[in-house]
């Protein structure tokens, strides 16, 4: 018979020192529950929803209540879809932190020494991450290794020789600038309660689906030049047909000076004269779309191959042109007095008619218009914002630093990613809408003017002209005095009158659309519940 003799503590520790250190073994964070993927992503629509989620992991039956929390709003497409903070949604990322060993115990908190959560959007098979370089933003790059740590700088440090190492090669390859570094948002541990009536060590991160920021890095460019042949075929079928092959066309108003007063693009002009239609579209296009009266090299190319055109201006009895200009020329004085309304000062005259554009002039005036968007959408491209496209889908990974044996680096542990999901705009919220309160009749005088505008003179000008022979293109806002206006309104008086004018074009658009049904839900309620 063994029996077995209690050792005392001291000699336990002069043992335990002896002892050969422990092997090593794996760490592994999983979804909370050990469960897959789908299960990560729990969505919550208390409004102290941190203390809502603690509650429900110290309850007996904290695996339903994640369940329900677990509900799914899914497209069409089977992606889930997760709602804005506006919408009264949030949403939670939930892990478990255990050793790989039989009995799959709990891991030690105290083992933790660091933890994050990272946002990476799907770009075919690659994962790309929102990336920072001290304090600029290069925006979403593709990773090319996205088990590697986050935070280059976290991982150069994790020992003091490695960081030595690194400083010297850096040195030695002149690299001076910061390495771009992943954007890591909190990852929580709970608190010791919730873990100990789950009996696990959980981490939980609240995911980010808004942003405001952009990247500092221009926007990705498109080459027009360059697209797939059914896009490029939609690009030239847009352009206007004075840039393509086409035959001689007689101008309106052929002879006559050009007049700002002239309405090209105004459908009563063009009712009167259907040639304004595709002139004037032509007009705008090439100084609006195309900006091709500016500076850039595009701009000037296509400018070139109109020169080749030349206008006949005046001609004699017998319709041979006694004056000519070329199109490049005239288009710079013209366009600005048909479509700027500037005042012709330098006398211009419509062409007598435009000449026949061949086959391989359109193609090079359609070639050059192409470039022009290109430069074009280079100059207006807005900065790409974190999560301006609705129709990215993104998903979440979860990491620890887990400490190991003296004189050891942490080491870094990865979650498995969640399931993909896309970020629902502003207008698809499935919360309680907002409510804005209007003031009843009897409260109107009460209301003082709560806002002011600043108008200058052109501006009160026109505010105080005829509006009727405004549009009509009749008299100028401008031939009144200089005098500017202050104009103090109420923001109720602005809010009623905008809420009227809605109703009333809704029931107008409604015998089109059909949409009244959907768009606008009114129920009666009891006068205080409506002014409460």
């Amino acid at each position: 018979m063994v029996t077995a003799t209690l050792l005392h503590p001291a000699r336990k520790r002069l043992m335990t020192a002896k002892m050969p250190p422990e092997p090593a073994h794996d760490v592994q964070l999983r979804p909370l529950g050990d469960a897959d993927a789908r299960s990560v992503i729990v969505t919550s629509s208390a409004q102290d929803f941190i203390a809502a989620l603690l509650e429900d992991l110290k309850a007996a039956d904290w695996r339903t209540r994640l369940g329900a929390m677990r509900r799914r709003r899914v497209g069409p497409d089977g992606v889930l879809g997760l709602s804005l903070p506006i919408h009264r949604r949030f949403q939670i990322a939930l892990f478990e932190a255990w050793c790989a060993v039989p009995g799959r115990p709990r891991l030690d908190p105290a083992r933790i020494r660091g933890s994050g959560l990272v946002v990476r959007r799907l770009s075919g098979g690659q994962r790309q991450g929102w990336m920072k370089r001290g304090k600029s933003i290069d925006g979403w790059v593709a990773l090319s290794r996205p088990d590697a740590d986050p935070d280059p700088a976290r991982a150069g440090t994790q020992d003091p020789a490695n960081a030595a190492i690194r400083a010297a090669i850096d040195a030695l390859r002149g690299v001076g600038s910061k390495p771009p570094a992943e954007t890591i948002h909190a990852l929580y541990p709970a608190p010791p309660d919730a873990c100990a009536a789950t009996g696990r060590t959980i981490l939980f991160a609240v995911i980010p689906v808004s942003s405001s920021e952009t990247s500092d890095l221009p926007p990705p460019a498109i080459n027009f030049q360059a697209l797939r042949a059914d896009e490029r075929g939609d690009m030239v079928w847009h352009l206007s047909e004075y840039l393509k092959k086409r035959p001689e066309t007689e101008m309106p108003r052929k002879g006559d000076l050009l007049g700002a007063d002239w309405n090209v693009l105004d459908r009563k002009t063009i009712a009167a004269e259907s040639r304004f239609k595709a002139f004037g579209t032509f007009l705008y296009q090439l100084m609006v779309e195309l900006g091709a009266l500016g500076p850039s090299p595009a701009s000037t190319k296509l400018m070139q191959a109109l020169s080749e055109i030349a206008l006949p201006i005046e001609i004699d009895a017998l319709g041979r042109p006694t004056t000519t200009m070329d199109a490049g020329q005239w288009l710079r004085l013209a366009a600005p007095i048909l479509i700027g309304r500037e005042p012709n000062s330098s006398g211009v005259r419509m062409p007598q008619r435009w000449p026949a554009i061949s086959e391989e002039l359109g193609a090079r005036l359609s070639e050059a218009a192409l470039g022009c968007l290109t430069e074009q959408y280079k100059s207006r491209a807005i900065p790409e914002g974190k999560f301006q496209d609705d129709n990215a889908r993104y998903v979440v990974r979860g990491f620890i630093r887990v400490s190991g044996h003296a004189q050891c680096p942490d080491r870094l542990v990865w979650s498995m990613e969640s399931e993909p999901f896309r970020i629902l705009p502003w207008w698809d919220g499935e919360g309680p809408g907002a409510a804005i309160k209007l003031p009843d009749l009897a409260s109107l005088k009460k209301i003082k003017p709560s806002v002011t505008f600043s108008m200058p003179p052109e501006i009160a000008n026109l505010m105080s002209g005829d509006m009727k022979k405004l549009s009509d293109g009749e008299g100028d806002p401008a031939d009144t005095t200089g005098i500017a206006w202050l104009c103090s309104f109420s923001l109720p008086y602005i809010t009623i009158c905008a809420f009227i004018v809605l109703n009333i074009f809704l029931g107008l658009l409604n015998i089109v659309f059909q949409w009244m049904m959907f768009i606008k839900i009114c129920i009666p309620v009891p006068k205080s519940g409506g002014s409460s």
